[in-house]
């Protein structure tokens, strides 16, 4: 009998948990609430959605091939794009902490001539740049709210908690990115944990990417127009993201203010990214809808916002990238023959 691959495996897994957060939405929830809601619900709105989605997957990918060119990448700006465009699709869906954007990164662009250590240290340094730019987009939601005097009492000091593990968070992660000293410490210490627990040292990779990213560091001053490209390319990819979450509430109901929208949707993506779950499912959907809940939009509206952004920012873009990657894949081949 033929075994299914992996990545259907995978696949398997992730409709089967679909299925459960879908279902467990309607148990707890009152179905004929959920029925009225859906019976009512503007489905044009999803296009629009759908439409900013691809704009932001635009975004985020030209950023990469930026952060490629100044880290000094030989490769096609085209493929540059297409690998960014795949691999943020597979990361939305399945990863990690970006684990398995970085390793399919890694595996679309290496070949003869072309540093493993320099593809990696581009593609940390791009997603440094983009979580900065969705911890900055949260703190600003944040501040907003609180300025706005929506929210009270423990509310407000809760809210004025996360926003300044929000901004700390961005100085430390700043810190250990332009920091050589502390970024050699923290890779020396990562590799003695290493040792300890394989009995072995990190492979090369690790040096090769110490000193990529140092020089790359370096090249980022010389290049002051690209980097002001890449920061502007980095906010609107964000930017263009939470207006499709906010047509997605606007579907099921009345969509949010300015401040709500940010800091539910921060709120539901930082807590997806640091889950142990692929792609933070049911973590980033029950996060945002909580937060959305408790800033005043109906759970019910938030639920099903949270799970149609769901569909539309991560399974379309990722079915719709399948074709793009089996591209990429042959020419990987006929570049390392």
């Amino acid at each position: 009998m033929k075994q299914k691959s992996p990545f259907k495996q995978k696949l398997i897994v992730i409709t089967i948990i679909v299925m459960i957060l879908l279902a467990t939405v309607l148990v707890v929830l009152d179905w004929r609430e959920i029925k009225q809601i859906v019976g009512t619900a503007n489905w044009q709105w999803t296009i629009v959605a759908l439409v900013f989605t691809f704009i932001s997957y635009l975004c985020l990918s030209f950023g990469y091939v930026l952060v490629n060119k100044v880290f000094g990448i030989e490769t096609g700006w085209l493929q540059l794009f297409q690998v960014g465009i795949v691999s943020t699709a597979l990361n939305n869906l399945l990863a990690f902490l970006g684990a398995a954007g970085h390793s399919l990164r890694l595996a679309l662009i290496r070949r003869p001539g072309v540093v493993a250590g320099e593809i990696l240290a581009a593609s940390i340094f791009h997603s440094y740049i983009n979580n900065v730019m969705m911890l900055l987009m949260l703190a600003v939601g944040l501040i907003s709210l609180l300025a706005s005097h929506i929210v009270y009492g423990g509310g407000a000091v809760s809210l004025g908690f996360i926003t300044g593990i929000a901004i700390v968070s961005m100085f430390i992660a700043t810190a250990i990115l332009f920091a050589g000293r502390l970024r050699t410490r923290i890779l020396k210490i990562t590799n003695t944990v290493w040792h300890f627990v394989t009995r072995h040292n990190l492979p090369n990779v690790i040096n090769d990417f110490d000193y990529a990213l140092q020089q790359g560091v370096v090249s980022l001053r010389s290049h002051k127009l690209a980097v002001t490209l890449l920061l502007v390319l980095m906010a609107a990819d964000w930017a263009f993201a939470a207006a499709a979450i906010w047509f997605c509430l606007k579907a099921f109901g009345t969509p949010p203010g300015f401040g709500v929208l940010l800091s539910g949707f921060g709120i539901g993506i930082s807590a997806g990214n640091v889950s142990m779950l692929p792609g933070g499912l049911g973590v980033q959907e029950a996060s945002m809808a909580g937060t959305y809940a408790l800033l005043g939009i109906p759970f019910s509206q938030g639920v099903l916002a949270a799970i149609l952004f769901r569909v539309v920012y991560d399974f379309v873009p990722f079915f719709a990238s399948l074709v793009l990657y089996g591209g990429l894949i042959r020419k990987n081949r006929q570049a390392n023959r």
